[in-house]
């Protein structure tokens, strides 16, 4: 099928019958979406919003409203999620929040929009956690397509995109939702909590658009048939690991096509990962340069005309394209003198032992937060903390100037991962000030409609595990029923006191433990589980008001 840019979806000629968003109650096709964006805009218009702010989980509504905002000659603002915190605090941002399509007997008359016109403002954080704001056109979001559909467009054919990534992310967004808008495939208008769900609606033809930490995350999944895999497996945010990027084929059949990029460039290069030798490809039209201290320059379609980014990613240019080494933007002064963040964490998860690591500041002072192998963990508990992180500040010593090394150690069943799968930034820092953290490590984000799962870590220092018991370290029930309200608090919007609970526990949840915490609101319930891995620690319900 020929690829339509956006601008011209709609008043193009394309049949009223085409599916465009796969949904089990209510299909979206060409005709439903031509009728609702109408009904949308004569809305808008009657609102007067110049601004809309646009949050959504269903991925077929959101399109709508997308669309809707545009042909009313709006700007459409794209929170990075749907969570009640963020939009409240971006509220200031637009005249209107839109979270469901305006329905009405009236209809616009759609025409060609001006893509250069239309504008899409985005929300990015540096390495501070600053919120900056990013403004792009269509017309750039419209060629970055056109280069996907050039490159990998044959390849795909008609199939059907599933997604685990939102489409409010730029990625989820570009991947999930335009793409397959333009090119005439099908997408799945909800998102897949977990790999079992998304792995069960494999039939037919499909593609699959994931994060970096959701192929870290394939452990205890069975080998889908060859005539069920995925046609591709898309993944951007972060560089995924060879290990997961082999266990992905392994089991899927098909190597993830990596995506590098940002917010700010879009999508700029591509790999399939095929060993530790494999280089970053450059997307075609895209112009990669390297400037002083072997920082990347790049042009590219995506930009606006004659625009060069100045990235903080450190490479070497290959044929092609180019070996990633890094960011370079996280240099910390201790006593004096400049340290490299990103060079002294691969320093230290060089060591034998350390199977992650993660560098911050506390005030003026530097601190580790690493992963250790089962064999480290045991020797740390053998031969004592003390002399366990004397131990790793003499061996980096060896290498590195001593005012230079950490002096704060913390040693984590995991890491904190924004829904992206990059390290949550605020979040490490927040571990490092802490003595005795009274909240888990928050890995992975799975929000729904009217349900969320949250994967999380619970490490040694909790707070709650003092005391409770000496010997043997379990998480008390008052501190399961705390998290369950607070994360519906934070994650779906429940503001009302609970009341009544009935609750059950099953397992003891101990140190170091890795769960998933299930929340779904259903009537005038709030059900929660506790897993670890297919076994539940304790489930149970919670009364909200009527």
């Amino acid at each position: 099928m020929i690829l339509v840019n956006l601008s011209e979806l709609l008043p193009s000629g394309r049949p009223d019958e085409l599916l465009v968003a796969d949904r089990a109650n209510a299909p979206l096709t060409v005709g439903s979406l031509r009728r609702q964006v109408a009904q949308g805009v004569a809305g808008l218009r009657a609102k007067g919003a110049r601004r809309v702010l646009l949050a959504t989980e269903d991925s077929a509504d959101f399109l709508v409203m997308l669309l809707a905002t545009l042909h009313a000659g709006a700007t459409a603002v794209m929170p990075p999620n749907t969570q009640p915190g963020m939009l409240a605090a971006l509220g200031g941002e637009a005249d209107l929040l839109l979270t469901a399509p305006l329905r009405g007997s009236v209809e616009t008359p759609l025409s060609v929009l001006d893509a250069e016109a239309c504008r899409m403002e985005f929300f990015t954080s540096g390495s501070t956690g600053d919120r900056k704001r990013l403004s792009k056109t269509l017309a750039q979001l419209q060629r970055e397509v056109a280069t996907l559909e050039a490159l990998w467009g044959d390849s795909l054919g008609q199939a059907r995109v599933l997604g685990m990534v939102s489409h409010q992310h730029i990625f989820g967004l570009t991947f999930r939702l335009l793409w397959p808008a333009m090119a005439g495939r099908p997408f799945a208008a909800h998102n897949h909590f977990a790999w079992e769900s998304l792995v069960s609606a494999l039939h037919g033809r499909n593609i699959a658009v994931v994060s970096p930490s959701h192929l870290a995350r394939m452990e205890g999944l069975a080998a889908v048939p060859p005539d069920r895999a995925p046609l591709a497996i898309f993944t951007a945010g972060a560089p995924v690991a060879l290990a997961a990027a082999q266990q992905c084929r392994t089991l899927l059949g098909v190597l993830p096509t990596e995506i590098f990029g940002s917010t700010e460039t879009g999508a700029i290069a591509w790999r399939h990962q095929q060993d530790a030798s494999t280089t970053w490809q450059a997307l075609p039209g895209t112009q990669l340069s390297v400037r002083e201290g072997g920082l990347l320059d790049i042009r590219s379609p995506n930009l606006a005309a004659e625009e060069v980014v100045q990235s903080a990613d450190r490479v070497e240019l290959t044929p092609g394209g180019f070996r990633f080494a890094g960011r370079a933007d996280r240099i910390v002064k201790v006593e004096g003198k400049r340290v490299s963040l990103t060079a002294l964490e691969a320093d230290l998860a060089a060591l034998p032992g350390v199977a992650e690591a993660a560098l911050g500041m506390r005030g003026d002072t530097l601190g580790a937060l690493l992963i250790l192998t089962p064999e480290a963990r045991a020797s740390l508990v053998t031969s004592g903390r003390f002399r366990f992180e004397r131990q790793l500040r003499r061996t980096m010593a060896a290498t590195h100037e001593p005012t230079a090394l950490p002096r704060i150690w913390r040693f984590l069943p995991a890491l904190p991962l924004d829904p992206m799968g990059k390290r949550d930034r605020l979040a490490l820092e927040g571990l490092l000030a802490e003595t005795a953290p009274r909240e888990p490590i928050l890995t992975a984000l799975r929000p729904g409609d009217q349900a969320v799962e949250l994967d999380i870590a619970l490490p040694a220092m909790l707070h709650w595990f003092r005391g409770h018991f000496p010997g043997f370290a379990v998480l008390p029930g008052v501190v399961q029923l705390h998290w369950a309200v607070l994360y519906a608090r934070r994650h779906l919007g429940i503001v009302a006191q609970v009341g009544s609970a009935q609750v059950k526990f099953r397992r003891p949840i101990r140190p170091d433990d890795h769960l998933t915490l299930a929340l779904i609101v259903q009537r005038n319930r709030l059900n929660f589980a506790y897993r670890r891995g297919s076994e539940i620690c304790s489930s149970g319900a919670l009364a909200l008001p009527a």
